[in-house]
């Protein structure tokens, strides 16, 4: 009900700021050699926010000595620290404006303020799958010259487009297995760097890594490999059925000798319970981990099988070959991009239709690739 609320005065608000004050269009877009860059993508989607990394990476190669902020939800801004792209890192929490344990609009204008003190010349809000008039109206506020953009995204009006100087045509219906990371890099009006580069990255640190080694090193200890499962996904048309991680568990450690971990989050309970309990091997579970520990273990283990959701990416961008199911989504537009990395979707978009076979074959293949291949 709040959230519904909240999103008709959103609405509300602003097809009001449209018709009293919206923003020119900036005839020729002119950035400089080194302009100081605001980039927001304030979602909580944790795939989203990976999928910006190239956009990030891109923006560094093409203007090497500007300063590039990223603005973060709490969610993504533990994902994102000492990204090696991004100068600073800002986190935006709306329950520090808006929410019952002491949240205050009073704070906005002084978050904002800090936000104006940075003199950004360009505010750019990346959006591929919904527009938010949050962090459009954020990009206005920041002060910038340069505000870009979608102005329609997929034939559909952004009803906030007025806050931008540059509003980009984001249509991507014809074209269906598009890669989110190319449509994140579309917003751009301008020339970027090396684009082809689409893989995924998480900074890590050298004490991150250390701790993720000495653990991935008592666990192997006496096995060839480790392989981590993933076994859960937020929706459910997303799970590949519990049992068949299970026997695939069971089929790797004994054909590859590999040792098992398997990771869950809060809302993994269900498929990760059902496949310990079916499970023969013997497993570590890592249940409810922060994000940065499980990425700098995975940074030293030989495959991630994953269902199509946030863990996912970020093995990838951790470093470790993925091997993704697919069940509705479509592969082509968010499964991780690289030679090292493989995905299975089931046919008619069923997940539960990819065989226990087909995914063991995809597993071997990847384990089994040369060392610099994966």
């Amino acid at each position: 009900m709040l959230r519904s609320l909240e999103r008709h005065f959103k609405r509300a608000l602003a097809a009001c700021l449209g018709l009293l004050f919206g923003s020119r269009r900036a005839a020729v877009f002119a950035p400089g050699i080194s302009p100081r860059i605001l980039i927001i993508r304030q979602h909580n989607q944790l795939g989203d926010m990976l999928c910006v990394v190239p956009l990030l990476r891109a923006l560094r190669e093409q203007y090497p000595s500007s300063f590039v902020a990223l603005m973060a939800s709490p969610v993504n801004y533990e994902v994102m620290m000492g990204n090696a792209y991004i100068d600073e890192l800002i986190r935006y929490d709306k329950r520090d404006f808006i929410g019952k344990k002491g949240g205050s609009i009073f704070r906005f204008p002084a978050f904002i303020q800090r936000i104006r003190s940075r003199h950004f010349d360009i505010a750019a809000v990346p959006s591929t799958v919904s527009t938010s008039f949050t962090s459009d109206l954020i990009a206005y506020l920041s002060g910038a010259r340069i505000r870009i953009g979608a102005g329609r995204l997929d034939g559909k009006d952004n009803p906030s487009a007025f806050f931008f100087t540059h509003r980009r045509e984001m249509d991507w219906r014809e074209l269906s297995g598009y890669h989110q990371v190319q449509r994140n890099i579309d917003i751009w009006p301008g020339p970027l760097g090396q684009t082809e580069d689409g893989t995924l990255e998480m900074t890590l640190k050298k004490d991150e890594l250390e701790e993720g080694k000495s653990f991935v090193d008592k666990v192997k200890m006496g096995f060839s490999r480790v392989i981590v499962y993933h076994p859960g996904a937020g929706k459910p048309p997303n799970q590949w059925p519990a049992e068949r991680f299970a026997a695939l568990a069971d089929m790797m450690s004994a054909e590859m000798h590999s040792a098992t971990i398997v990771t869950a989050g809060p809302m993994d309970d269900r498929p990760v319970r059902e496949m310990l309990r079916i499970a023969g091997v013997h497993y570590h579970l890592l249940r409810n981990q922060p994000i940065r520990k499980i990425a700098s273990i995975l940074h030293f283990c030989d495959l991630l099988v994953s269902n199509d959701t946030g863990m996912m990416h970020v093995g990838a961008a951790a470093g470790c070959p993925v091997l993704s199911l697919f069940g509705p989504t479509d592969p082509e537009q968010w499964a991780p991009l690289g030679a090292r990395h493989r995905y299975i979707r089931g046919e008619g978009g069923d997940i539960s239709a990819i065989s226990l076979e087909s995914v063991a074959e995809c597993a071997r293949e990847i384990l089994r690739a040369p060392k610099d291949e994966k």
